[in-house]
């Protein structure tokens, strides 16, 4: 599967809530997902609600859809789309879901959580689609087969969280979200981020916001990072393009421009994700 598209699209772009809205209409306002399409494999970053449009887009294809979808963490915002993906109702489809287990609870038991009653009223059973789950270990490297390796790193979170880089022909799109940064570098993910073509990272926060200035409050020990940070990390690690991801709620599209403005002054390859962005990365 070599020389084949490397497509990334973003279909949930928002931390901890959906909003709606008419300041949202730009950046839009669902929570983690974002699709990768590697020639015809199907991979798919996080479960928030994001993934249910991306679950009627794939709808409209013929014939059975398979996945692998990799979940950072099962935080609320990050699986809360998925008791709706329409696909995973679907008999014949099959999906193989990644992540971790957590507090003597097996990955696949934290995932029915949140569809058992009286939280929901379809458990995961009913659903059509074969579902099969694999724990992930921080620090493991999984092969996918067709030539695309899965790597992973710890992120400093309450509860734990993982990072995910993706390879395929020389190609690698990174995936980091709900981490905070240090004092000083993480060395885990200035490796992982090492060299990568693309870099999709948790700016969830400003500096200002993070540290409490102004009429802030403190945000240290929250879970989450910067834009400023992740201008610093890419530029140690040598990666090409940033992608800023996870946004606050509270932030407006005009907000979010002009995040976008500031970090494009420090790292001109940068972007702010919108719902409906695709990017192509490129061959070599």
């Amino acid at each position: 599967m070599e020389n084949v598209d490397f497509k990334v699209a973003f279909w949930g772009v928002r931390g901890s809530r959906p909003v709606s809205g008419p300041h949202t209409v730009l950046f839009g306002g669902n929570t983690p997902c974002v699709q990768i399409q590697i020639g015809e494999r199907l991979l798919i970053m996080d479960a928030g609600t994001g993934i249910c449009n991306l679950g009627n887009q794939l709808m409209k294809k013929k014939g059975k859809i398979k996945g692998e979808i990799f979940i950072t963490h099962t935080h609320w915002d990050h699986i809360q789309g998925f008791p709706f993906f329409t696909p995973a109702f679907i008999k014949n489809n099959h999906f193989v879901l990644y992540g971790q287990s957590k507090m003597n609870l097996t990955f696949a038991n934290l995932m029915r959580g949140q569809m058992l009653y009286p939280h929901f009223p379809v458990s995961l059973e009913q659903m059509g689609a074969t579902i099969e789950f694999y724990e992930v270990y921080s620090g493991e490297e999984i092969d996918l087969d067709d030539g695309i390796v899965v790597k992973t790193a710890h992120n400093n979170h309450p509860g734990g969280s993982i990072s995910y880089r993706l390879e395929h022909g020389g190609r690698a799109c990174c995936y980091i979200t709900d981490t905070e940064h240090y004092s000083c570098l993480d060395n885990n993910l200035r490796d992982i981020i090492n060299g990568a073509d693309l870099v999709i990272y948790d700016t969830n926060f400003t500096d200002e916001e993070y540290v409490g200035q102004e009429s802030y409050t403190s945000k240290i020990g929250w879970g989450h990072s910067t834009w400023q940070e992740g201008v610093k990390l890419m530029q140690a690690a040598g990666a090409r393009k940033l992608v800023l991801f996870h946004h606050a709620t509270h932030r407006t599209d005009n907000d979010l421009a002009e995040i976008e403005r500031k970090a494009q002054k420090q790292y001109p390859n940068c972007v702010a994700a919108r719902e409906g962005m695709v990017i192509s990365l490129p061959v070599y």
